[in-house]
């Protein structure tokens, strides 16, 4: 579980040397990079397969609310609220509440996917493909520090991201599908700030 929040939620600073940049690869990013940037809010609805050698793959639904930065992800056992100041990632199972800073560098959330590309990747095109009877654009990025995974991969179809998927060093892997993507939609400014009153019985512990 710990490696599916790590891709998704938890930064991860990568060192910037040169990158090798595919133009192709760097036109389509940047036109959905662009593309997400003019939308003030949007919900994203999701499901992430992952696997590690040896063991059950877990697959699961989550769904996202976002404003520009400020975020809130919802799945089964782990909510996440970051509030434009500080990410506090909540354990249903455990009670548990982990508070911690936005970290400076290149990290991977569920509002920054498609800017991550701009510093600490060699980028390429991969060609075009079909998923779900859905004809799309592939990327991969490979950090030029491979200590976190070998290499993450983008489909966009439309100038959206269908697809994402990371294969991690152990040999496991995390394949994030789209299900729904709304745009401008009106996002409870409730849901982008945490409230300590509705975890009273939460333990709640700063990084």
């Amino acid at each position: 579980m710990k490696k599916i929040f790590a891709f998704l939620f938890i930064c991860s600073s990568f060192l910037i040397w040169a990158q090798k940049i595919d133009p192709e690869a760097k036109r389509l990013l940047d036109t959905a990079s662009a593309k997400l940037s003019q939308n003030s809010t949007f919900y994203v609805k999701f499901n992430y397969l992952y696997s590690i050698p040896g063991h059950k793959s877990i697959s699961e639904i989550g769904q996202v609310y976002a404003a520009k930065e400020k975020y809130h992800l919802i799945l089964p056992s782990i909510t996440q609220i970051y509030d434009g100041n500080k990410i506090y990632t909540i354990s249903k199972e455990d009670k548990e509440i982990t508070s911690s800073d936005k970290e400076d560098g290149e990290s991977l959330s569920p509002t920054n996917i498609l800017s991550l590309y701009k510093s600490g990747f060699n980028i390429t095109f991969e060609g075009n493909t079909t998923i779900n009877n859905v004809k799309c654009s592939v990327i991969k990025l490979v950090p030029i520090d491979t200590k976190k995974s070998k290499s993450i991969l983008l489909a966009l179809s439309n100038n959206k991201i269908l697809r994402v998927s990371e294969n991690y060093n152990d040999g496991s892997s995390l394949i994030l599908m789209i299900i729904d993507f709304k745009e401008n939609l009106i996002v409870n400014k409730s849901l982008l700030t945490f409230d300590k009153n509705n975890y009273k019985d939460y333990t709640l512990t700063e990084l």
